[in-house]
């Protein structure tokens, strides 16, 4: 939103501690909706400078572009990431690790006031009120935390996000007609749609690495005070699920990378069929390029099968976490005759079910994660360093002289009395070490002169007047163009001057 279609600033910019912790400088667009019925886009705030998309761009294109200079066999977007969102996302993780401490403490703190209900217990009442407001006020310190630290990494996940569409689309524009020729609109649209968002996620879950580990340790001291060796039981397979996530990783990525592979060859083909839909009919190959379709297809769903079902039996693992400990301990005790306390009972359930969302599926979700983000990264750090349209100094005009030059007046005169076209080329092609090339083309046009291009359908006649433009990939030679100049190609309207 622009200052000048909305009506009020955004309120969050002078927010006090207290309003922007509960979210309290929303209430009056809140108050205005109840009372409208409806809210229109002049209602909306303004979003802050931090948060403007053309400033996120902006920062991470500098840091990308400080990366190609100093790496430039090598260069790294996820260096380039790190220096843009700097360390406030990974601080944010002091804010979780809180969150999993609340949790933890919360069910020690109720089976010691447990022990108040017992028969003949010695416990004071106050003391087991002091622990009943304990118990409240660590769920309730839990809650603000997590939200908090929900929203906060949310906004960071999405201000990455945006810069990288952000990214992406200024390369786009700055594709030089080779590039263009090589990529597709549907490999540009899945850049966009699939591949910027896999950072997004990993935004996320990322701070789940090193925080899982951290409380399932802490889990399993606590398990050990009450059932000594029996523990080890929970900490076996705690380990088990942990160490195979890089197994997973290394599948998902390959199963991921083979599955995108297919998908842009299927665009691909499509867009080529769509774009040749005129010359398919013509010449009746709709039968044929329907059985290409389908075998690409079925290439396409067959890996994406075993992309499920690897997420399926990771799913199932870690779903079935808090049963099949709750099974194996209690078996062994039974086996053993130790005696089932109730105490233990009640921490190890609601530990365990914490251990399983957080400790076990949200460190799968950031291995998961970030396999996709390395693969969806490689893809847009190809893309990225394509060629882009430069002014070739073999290839000058008019209006790059008079950019260039501060005494206007001496070159527009020089212009108006020469008007001409210098052409010595030597060699001109689409690909290097292609098939097709223009040779030895040399000449000279005046004011007046008519020059024909004769010559059968692909000899290179539009080839000779997109290298005047300065179209093509690779050239060598010398261009000279003084005065200004038409050229109106057959596919689209582009006018040089």
């Amino acid at each position: 939103m622009s200052s000048s279609s909305s009506h009020d600033s955004n309120p969050l910019l002078h927010a006090n501690i207290f309003s922007r912790f509960f979210h309290h400088w929303v209430t009056p667009l809140l108050k205005k909706s109840r009372e409208n019925g409806v809210l229109h886009l002049n209602d909306l705030y303004d979003l802050p400078a931090h948060l403007q998309s053309t400033e996120l761009t902006d920062k991470l294109e500098k840091n990308w572009f400080n990366e190609v200079k100093r790496c430039p066999n090598n260069p790294s977007l996820i260096r380039a990431t790190l220096r843009t969102v700097g360390w406030k996302p990974f601080a944010q993780s002091i804010l979780a690790f809180l969150n999993g401490l609340f949790r933890i403490i919360q069910p020690l703190i109720l089976t010691v006031l447990m022990s108040f209900f017992e028969p003949c217990s010695s416990m004071p009442s106050w003391y087991a009120w002091l622990l009943a407001f304990a118990t409240i006020i660590a769920t309730l310190s839990s809650s603000l935390i997590i939200h908090q630290y929900v929203h906060k990494i949310d906004i960071y996940a999405m201000q990455i996000f945006i810069a990288y569409t952000g990214l992406i689309y200024r390369k786009v524009l700055r594709l030089s007609l080779y590039s263009m020729n090589s990529v597709t609109s549907g490999e540009i649209t899945n850049l966009l749609a699939n591949d910027a968002n896999q950072i997004q996620l990993v935004a996320i879950f990322f701070n789940d690495m090193w925080i899982g580990p951290i409380h399932l340790i802490l889990v399993i001291c606590v398990f050990y005070y009450f059932v000594k060796y029996i523990a080890f039981i929970a900490i076996g397979y705690s380990a088990f699920l942990l160490l195979i996530q890089p197994l997973y990783s290394r599948m998902f990525v390959s199963i991921r990378t083979k599955f995108l592979q297919i998908t842009d060859e299927r665009i691909k083909i499509m867009s080529d069929i769509i774009k040749s839909m005129r010359i398919v009919k013509m010449y009746c190959w709709e039968t044929a390029f329907i059985q290409k379709i389908c075998l690409i297809r079925k290439r396409d769903i067959i890996q994406y099968t075993f992309y499920a079902i690897c997420n399926c039996i990771q799913v199932i693992f870690s779903h079935n976490y808090t049963t099949l400990i709750f099974l194996m301990m209690y078996v062994t005790m039974w086996s053993l005759n130790i005696r089932l306390d109730t105490r233990f009972f009640a921490i190890s359930s609601c530990l365990l079910g914490y251990m399983k969302v957080y400790c076990i599926e949200f460190f799968s979700y950031a291995i998961r994660d970030i396999s996709n983000y390395l693969v969806a990264r490689k893809r847009i750090e190809k893309f990225l360093l394509l060629d882009e349209c430069e002014r070739d100094t073999r290839l000058l005009s008019s209006s790059h002289l008079e950019i260039s030059s501060s005494n206007k007046t001496e070159i527009i005169n020089n212009i108006i009395q020469e008007v001409q076209v210098k052409c010595n080329l030597k060699e001109a092609q689409w690909e290097k070490n292609g098939v097709f090339k223009l040779q030895n083309i040399i000449f000279d046009a005046h004011p007046g002169d008519l020059i024909c291009i004769i010559g059968a359908v692909g000899s290179g006649k539009s080839s000779l007047l997109q290298t005047l433009t300065g179209e093509i990939g690779f050239f060598e030679g010398k261009v000279r163009l003084h005065g200004s100049f038409c050229y109106v190609p057959q596919e689209a309207c582009k006018y040089f001057n």
